[in-house]
């Protein structure tokens, strides 16, 4: 018998219930295949996920990367380290984001709303403290 017993295992994560949990804490904008766009607190965010791969994302533009500052993305690495927790701030086809990626199976609910509360925090605190709003990990 393994670590957990059937009766304790974790229900693994669907997209049917991520939607659903975003419609009872967010608004959600648009449903189009595997990406629900929807707005917290009137920030607006993106939920990518791949079943096949087993992963989700949340995620945020912040800024044109040829907009910021080298300080600041030097800021924003070393707070991937010490304030931003679970979220990340990352850089792809010249935008900088704000994101949380984790498995998709084994995502639980709570998880899922701090990881919302999470990615919107490092955007609004780019430039300041850089921080996921949780406590740092220095």
């Amino acid at each position: 018998m393994g670590f957990f017993s059937k009766e304790h295992s974790a229900i693994a994560m669907t997209p049917r219930h991520m939607q659903e949990l975003l419609e009872l804490h967010c608004e959600v904008e648009c449903v189009e295949g595997n990406v629900v766009e929807f707005s917290w607190q009137e920030m607006d965010l993106i939920l990518v996920y791949d079943i096949a791969a087993d992963r989700m994302r949340i995620m945020t533009p912040i800024a044109l990367v040829e907009d910021i500052e080298d300080h600041q993305l030097q800021k924003a690495m070393e707070a991937n380290f010490h304030s931003a927790l679970d979220a990340r701030y990352a850089q792809s086809d010249g935008m900088l984001w704000s994101l949380f990626v984790h498995p998709l199976s084994s995502l639980s609910d709570d998880l899922l709303i701090s990881a919302i509360k999470q990615v919107a925090m490092a955007k609004l605190t780019f430039g300041g403290d850089y921080s996921s709003g949780l406590a740092d990990f220095s």
